[in-house]
């Protein structure tokens, strides 16, 4: 074999090779480096990847997500701010409610009597000179030194002259009739309502005074302590 047909024959053997040969893509590393990101994939969330799941695969491929642990804690519901007046009302609630003062009862043949004697002896005086007489006769039903219902003390013998005199009689009938309409009448029957709940004081030259104590009247009265229109107390 002479050197032209050696050198056809290697020419047409590197030909023939070059046909069989498979073609190598420019972009194999790139699929190289494509499979290897597939195989680990994480999905960032929009916060920048705090709640992101990592992605991998199996032996055929399939893709299986395992969810990231959460860091996070369940938020605090914040107890709400009690303001000022909030805590002003539950100290006003807290408070135990005030004791009322009981007034103390009285039958009305208390109040028929007790308004008829002051009208006998106090009344064309003042307010202040009624509530005294009643505040007399409350008095002696208190104290020992007396009889202990207020009948008994007005109708006690030698005490009150319009017992005596006829005067109480006939002002019961006018109380009983209901002839009792006038500003006299109707100021009397106050100061025996309210001497008949516990009233002991009266107001004294401008001052409130307690007439506790006080079992006398009379319109000449020795040692009295004070006078009231046309009578003096002690």
């Amino acid at each position: 074999m002479n050197f032209k047909k050696f050198a056809l024959l290697i020419l047409t053997m590197v030909v023939i090779s070059g046909f069989n040969a498979k073609p190598v893509s420019a972009s194999a590393n790139d699929d190289v480096i494509a499979t290897q990101e597939d195989n680990a994939v994480s999905i960032d969330t929009a916060d920048g990847g705090k709640d992101s799941e990592d992605v991998t695969t199996d032996g055929d491929n399939t893709a299986v997500a395992t969810p990231a642990p959460s860091n996070s804690k369940p938020a605090k519901t914040p107890a709400p701010k009690s303001t000022p007046k909030a805590r002003v009302a539950a100290k006003e609630t807290a408070k135990p409610a005030a004791k009322s003062t009981p007034k103390k009862s009285y039958s009305k043949g208390d109040l028929r009597l007790m308004a008829s004697i002051i009208n006998c002896e106090a009344g064309a005086e003042g307010f202040q000179g009624k509530l005294a007489v009643g505040i007399v006769v409350m008095n002696r039903v208190a104290s020992k030194d007396f009889p202990n219902t207020v009948k008994k003390v007005i109708y006690e013998k030698g005490q009150f002259s319009p017992v005596r005199n006829g005067m109480l009689s006939k002002k019961l009938k006018q109380y009983d009739a209901g002839k009792t309409k006038s500003s006299q009448w109707k100021s009397c029957i106050s100061a025996a309502k309210k001497v008949l709940s516990g009233q002991r004081t009266i107001v004294y030259k401008g001052k409130t005074k307690s007439l506790k104590g006080y079992h006398f009247f009379s319109v000449v009265l020795p040692g009295a302590r004070i006078k009231l229109g046309g009578h003096r107390f002690k």
